[in-house]
């Protein structure tokens, strides 16, 4: 098993790339590091073994506690292997989430909507997190903020000492610093919620932004951060009314051109995380190269995706 990627952001936090869907740096966790030890959101139940090797490797697992921001998979679903890990140590992980995202953590099967053929484990003995809460890790202390809008229970942990935010998935998705993806994901966005925490994000007094996808913003990136946030979610926004007006909501490669042009979308090259991937995707690449084919543009395929999520979540908030 390939060691997982833990960078050092600071003296009291480190960052986990997880490899969301076999795809290097979209998909990041927190470790943060006071008297006690704390995992900001938990990655997927097929990252969570080489999460453990990770944190084994520098003497954080299990942690002491594990805080959601929020009850999608891709950051609930590590949380019963870590549990189970942890109590064959005869250790007990501490998990908390917003009050708001207990139902919805007690049972995950509406995460079907993402991928129906995945089977999404149920976590429960969560602690419920009221707005205002602060947590003591010791030296560090998280104040909890509702940021909910793009899904029901979207927190934020905000450390005023440091100046620094963890937001989660809660104001969209950028990546290598330029490229921004929103955050109208099913089956609860709340255009009106993602504004209002836009909203309170200004009025915080924050130097760092941590995103869960992906990495930290600081200095003027993260001054800048709430507007053209916002900014590229209107852009995408209108882009899915105007397809909608078309019937072409359904069509994924009209979307993706659509997106592409509006949006002056670049998309960066995609890093398969597997050795065996990469080798396996160069051969059929080859083969199709050979038999005058387009090949497999990973990054395109990963859009596509992307975008029949959004439309999803577009359909849930306007049909």
């Amino acid at each position: 098993m390939a060691q997982i990627g833990i960078e050092t952001i600071s003296d009291n936090i480190s960052m986990i790339d997880f490899e969301l869907s076999g795809v290097k740096r979209i998909g990041a966790l927190y470790l943060i590091k006071g008297d006690k030890t704390c995992l900001v959101d938990s990655g997927t139940k097929e990252s969570a073994k080489k999460i453990i090797k990770g944190l084994d490797s520098v003497k954080s697992f299990p942690p002491d506690m594990i805080i959601l921001t929020h009850s999608h998979w891709d950051h609930t679903q590590g949380v019963p292997t870590f549990c189970r890990e942890a109590e064959k140590r005869s250790k007990k992980i501490v998990v908390m989430a917003s009050e708001k995202a207990i139902s919805n953590l007690k049972d995950q099967s509406w995460n079907s909507v993402f991928d129906e053929k995945h089977k999404y484990e149920n976590v429960i003995d969560v602690e419920p997190l009221k707005e205002g809460q602060i947590i003591d890790l010791g030296g560090i202390e998280l104040e909890v903020i509702d940021f909910s809008g793009h899904c029901a229970d979207d927190i934020a942990l905000y450390d005023k000492k440091h100046k620094i935010i963890f937001i989660g998935d809660s104001l969209g998705y950028k990546f290598e610093h330029s490229l921004f993806f929103p955050p109208f994901m099913p089956p609860f966005w709340d255009k009106d919620g993602f504004y209002s925490a836009a909203e309170k994000l200004k009025k915080i007094d924050y130097e760092k932004i941590f995103l869960a996808h992906y990495g930290c913003l600081n200095g003027k990136e993260a001054q800048d951060f709430p507007n053209e946030t916002v900014a590229a979610m209107e852009t995408w926004w209108n882009v899915f009314v105007e397809s909608d007006k078309k019937g072409k909501l359904d069509d994924v490669t009209y979307m993706r051109e659509a997106i592409v042009k509006e949006a002056n979308i670049v998309m960066p090259e995609v890093e398969i995380a597997k050795a065996s991937m990469r080798i396996m995707l160069s051969l059929i690449n080859m083969g199709k190269k050979i038999f005058g084919k387009e090949p497999i543009d990973v990054g395109a395929v990963q859009l596509e995706g992307f975008i029949n999520w959004l439309v999803k979540g577009y359909k849930g908030a306007t049909q």
